[in-house]
């Protein structure tokens, strides 16, 4: 199984990083990966994600949604024999105003043999800038 996975400590309380992940209206404002999520986020429910690097929407399924600890959704090229992503957040409260942010994909499927070293740098890279954009919000408060 291919995967990326990122993680960095943010100096806010874990409550403003989780509003701010749950805030699926405001994602074209900051969220370099994904700009608009359409349907109502909810453990089980399929919603629909425009996957900017991708330049399309595709239907997600919200696998796990616990408050102020982890969002997990899995999306499937066609389908998920061919291509699946297992896309997560997990957030840990560190005391002191600082929340550990963990980031990441899990890729099962044939076509995922073919995500190779430089495809999964792009992807950790692109997750790191997201990871950036998303502490600064935190952080100072602003768009």
């Amino acid at each position: 199984m291919k995967s990326c996975h990122t993680q960095t400590i943010i100096n806010a309380p874990i409550s403003k990083v989780w509003a701010i992940l749950t805030d699926f209206d405001r994602y074209p404002e900051w969220n370099p990966l994904v700009g608009k999520v359409w349907g109502t986020v909810k453990e089980g429910r399929i919603v629909f994600a425009h996957i900017l690097p991708l330049k399309n929407v595709f239907p997600i399924q919200i696998i796990s949604l616990k408050k102020q600890q982890k969002i997990v959704w899995k999306g499937t090229l066609l389908n998920a024999s061919i291509m699946m992503g297992e896309h997560y957040y997990e957030l840990k409260d560190l005391g002191n105003n600082q929340t550990e942010l963990q980031h990441g994909e899990r890729f099962s499927g044939w076509a995922s043999q073919w995500l190779n070293g430089w495809m999964l740098t792009k992807l950790q890279d692109s997750y790191k800038y997201h990871n950036q954009k998303l502490k600064i919000i935190a952080e100072q408060g602003t768009l």
